[in-house]
């Protein structure tokens, strides 16, 4: 009885977990917001900037960029027009200098988001504000931080495997399968960041005056 008690557990069959795309990215921010929480967020505030920075500048193709540099280019005339005291509506503006729905290809575009990820961890190694995660929120915010980055990291990760199969790439494989039921969430990417500067901003405005103290 002992032996067949024992053999019995072993005959079942192999439990296995269905988890979807969303609970498996709720899963890695969970990992982020732990690692963030551990670290406190001034440990994070570099790799997260140069973070936000790479996405922005690499994973959506630049447009942030490109349209910020055209914005600046056809509205100049009418800026110095400004400055020297006439009326910038008379003023004629320019042409877009870079067309518009410009893309920088593919493979540019993630060795560049790879560099900058690791030029922040660099900087992060040598930033003055780091140090143990004594204040009130300091672990709290290091929990959003941390998450933050775990998800930018994830939806580049998404949105570059998006595009690399549209244009006929092809990989098989568990990372395949998990890039493929990962969901795009770039449309909540924009405030979450805004979020993290606002948050970034009053935590400067208040210790500021701490600053010119004896």
């Amino acid at each position: 009885m002992i032996e067949q008690w024992m053999i019995i557990p072993l005959a079942q069959p192999v439990i296995t977990l269905n988890l979807n795309g969303v609970a498996i990215l709720l899963i890695l921010m969970a990992l982020g917001g732990y690692a963030g929480y551990q670290q406190g967020m001034r440990n994070l505030l570099t790799l997260a900037l140069w973070t936000i920075i790479a996405y922005i500048t690499c994973v959506q193709g630049g447009d942030f960029i490109v349209g910020l540099i055209n914005r600046i280019w056809v509205n100049a005339p009418r800026f110095a027009a400004f400055l020297i005291g006439n009326d910038p509506s008379l003023v004629p503006p320019l042409d877009p200098l870079i067309t518009p729905g410009f893309q920088v290809p593919l493979f540019f575009r993630l060795i560049a988001f790879i560099a900058l990820i690791l030029l922040g961890m660099f900087f992060d190694s040598k930033a003055a504000w780091k140090g143990p995660p004594k204040e009130r929120l300091a672990r709290p915010l290091g929990l959003f931080v941390g998450a933050l980055i775990a998800l930018l990291w994830t939806n580049a990760a998404v949105v570059f495997w998006r595009e690399f199969v549209n244009n006929g790439g092809i990989l098989e494989g568990p990372i395949a399968t998990l890039l493929n039921v990962l969901p795009d969430v770039s449309i909540l990417l924009p405030s979450l960041i805004a979020i993290f500067f606002m948050i970034l901003g009053l935590i400067i405005l208040f210790n500021f005056p701490k600053v010119w103290k004896p």
